[in-house]
């Protein structure tokens, strides 16, 4: 009878603790769509889809963002494993009214953990910089070169930034670790960053790196836990003294 105690102790002690999760996930699929756009942009148009637009009212001619997942075939990450999380382009052109100052792309991402899908949805913030395309006689660029550099060539490069909206999205818990989706950063010209310069007149692509990150939760604190399992065991000697004596 200790021994099954003992047992008991263990297993009310998992229960509360609960374990991470060791084997790889599986990224079935990631779509992406552009919400929540900040400042009025002059002819805006896309949002809720993987395609936003403004400026001039001639398409050809308009500014925008795409946002292209990874689809399928599946692959398999680890925790705090970097992953192509997808395409993403900025179709930069010299644009008339208002310019784009922020918007939120909602990524979906379909994983499975230990065999069981869970759809996460994470919120990631892009603030926009439309740079003035030409500076002030013997003035730089807003990124710090001048005119002549290749980036500024056509016009003084814009500049995108993004950033996690952790309130705004959703996790998966398993045990007591919570798992959430992340961007570490765009993939361009063979370097990580967490800003990008983009060409004006130009369509610039990056990837976007992707991560699944964890975050530990709180667990009972070793007295409450200690009452749980003391308690469990006092119900289970109860038990085997009153089959004992009938």
């Amino acid at each position: 009878m200790k021994h099954t105690g003992l047992k008991l102790i263990l297993c009310s002690s998992a229960l509360f603790t609960g374990l991470a999760v060791a084997s790889p996930l599986e990224i079935a699929d990631v779509t992406g769509s552009w919400m929540n756009t900040g400042a009025p942009a002059s002819s805006l148009t896309g949002e809720g889809t993987n395609t936003l637009k403004w400026g001039n009212a001639h398409p050809n001619w308009q500014s925008g963002y795409n946002f292209q997942g990874s689809a399928s075939p599946s692959f398999f990450v680890n925790e705090g494993e970097q992953f192509v999380l997808g395409a993403f382009t900025h179709y930069n052109h010299p644009i008339g009214g208002a310019s784009l100052t922020s918007a939120e792309l909602i990524v979906s991402t379909m994983i499975k953990v230990n065999g069981v899908a869970q759809l996460l949805e994470s919120v990631f913030q892009f603030d926009h910089w439309e740079t003035v395309n030409t500076p002030a006689a013997g003035t730089y660029c807003a990124n710090g070169e001048s005119r002549s550099t290749s980036i500024n060539h056509n016009g003084c490069a814009d500049r995108v930034m993004f950033s996690l909206s952790r309130t705004n999205s959703t996790a998966y818990t398993v045990g007591n670790h919570e798992y959430y989706l992340d961007i570490t950063g765009f993939f361009h010209d063979g370097e990580l960053t967490e800003e990008l310069w983009t060409k004006e007149r130009a369509t610039n692509t990056s990837l976007l790196s992707g991560i699944i990150r964890s975050k530990v939760l709180e667990v009972p604190e070793p007295s409450s836990l200690a009452l749980v399992a003391l308690s469990l065991l006092g119900l289970f000697s109860r038990r085997a003294l009153k089959k004992r004596w009938h």
